[in-house]
């Protein structure tokens, strides 16, 4: 009895099985599939966190979104200063453009991909300026400032060399910065150059040589690593990552340092002042014998990069870190409006 019934068991088992892989079948299509109707439940397809089906990653989206925002809040026409937009090239480098001369006949473009460009201004059939790419000059290594003297053109490179290019054809390198070279001006005949090693020299061409040497440096007082400089009367003001120092120019010492000891991004003048423009977007005016005159707590568009003054009010042009520019009327220190110029990243 006892192997029957195990017998029997396992013969209602193996009929159990059978029903169930007859009902499989009978809910299926003819490929095998599960059909639409039925009890079968669905086998859901995962999709990737924030990418639609078929379509780009939703932070993608919404980035090309904020994009083409940005494009269409570039402001066109600044009635204010009378500054139109002109001409847009979207891709004249692959990399930041790190600095810009403009020449008598030309303007020149360097950036950091390496490559030093000149262009042409030509007006188009509205009357608007356009750019013309000219001469592209491989620089070896990153450009970080330039400076137009006479027929020669100075650039300071990443690597703390200093590339010249004369109109004649004839080129000349200067060497002694151990790193960026920051700063470039010309004072009576003789290059300044300003590096992120902590030091300035001074640079005369040897006629017989035609070569540029390296006359005197100056190290003891720099404030930290040489962002920008100035010539203001018989005084050389030095902006570093510490702060503004003057350096008299008939002995090249140090004179003076000034507070506030934090990063200097731009100098420039004002009726014999220097305003200085600081990282978190705070400026100082500060008389010739470096006295604070006027703090300027930072503008609504954020850290200031860059300044250049518009002879129109006069105004102060600052040059913001996300692409804005803020127009201030001098010398009230009055922001008169700010714009957006072209997005972060162009």
């Amino acid at each position: 009895m006892g192997k029957k019934g195990r017998h029997a068991r396992q013969q209602r088992k193996r009929e159990q099985q059978g029903r169930g892989q007859g009902q499989d079948q009978q809910i299926g299509d003819s490929n095998g599939q599960p059909a639409h109707h039925g009890l079968v439940r669905r086998e859901r397809k995962k999709e990737k966190k924030g990418r639609r089906q078929g379509g780009p990653v939703r932070g993608s989206a919404r980035r090309d979104k904020g994009q083409k925002q940005s494009q269409a809040s570039v402001t066109e026409v600044v009635h204010e200063d009378g500054i139109r937009r002109h001409h847009e090239i979207t891709r004249a480098h692959t990399d930041a453009v790190t600095c810009i001369v403009i020449a008598d006949d030309a303007i020149y473009t360097a950036s950091r991909d390496k490559l030093l460009k000149r262009w042409k201004a030509t007006r188009n059939a509205m009357g608007l300026f356009e750019l013309i790419p000219d001469v592209e000059v491989a620089l070896g290594d990153p450009c970080f400032s330039m400076c137009f003297a006479g027929e020669w053109l100075f650039c300071g490179l990443g690597n703390g060399d200093i590339r010249a290019y004369a109109k004649t054809g004839k080129q000349a390198a200067l060497f002694g910065h151990s790193k960026r070279v920051s700063s470039l001006l010309i004072h009576l005949h003789v290059l300044l150059s300003g590096s992120r090693d902590g030091s300035i020299r001074c640079w005369q061409m040897n006629p017989a040589s035609e070569t540029f040497d390296c006359t005197h440096t100056i190290t003891e007082g720099i404030p930290g690593s040489v962002e920008c400089m100035l010539v203001l009367g018989e005084h050389l003001w030095v902006g570093g990552t510490s702060g503004v120092a003057i350096i008299e120019l008939a002995s090249l010492r140090v004179i003076n340092q000034l507070q506030p000891k934090k990063f200097v991004a731009s100098l420039i003048p004002f009726e014999g002042h220097c305003i200085a423009a600081y990282q978190d977007g705070s400026m100082l005016i500060f008389a010739p014998n470096g006295a604070q005159k006027h703090a300027q707590p930072p503008l609504p568009a954020g850290p200031v990069h860059c300044l250049c003054g518009l002879d129109s009010g006069p105004r102060l042009l600052c040059g913001h870190a996300k692409g804005q520019v803020s127009s201030v009327v001098l010398p009230m220190f009055h922001l008169k409006r700010d714009w957006q110029g072209p997005p972060q990243g162009q």
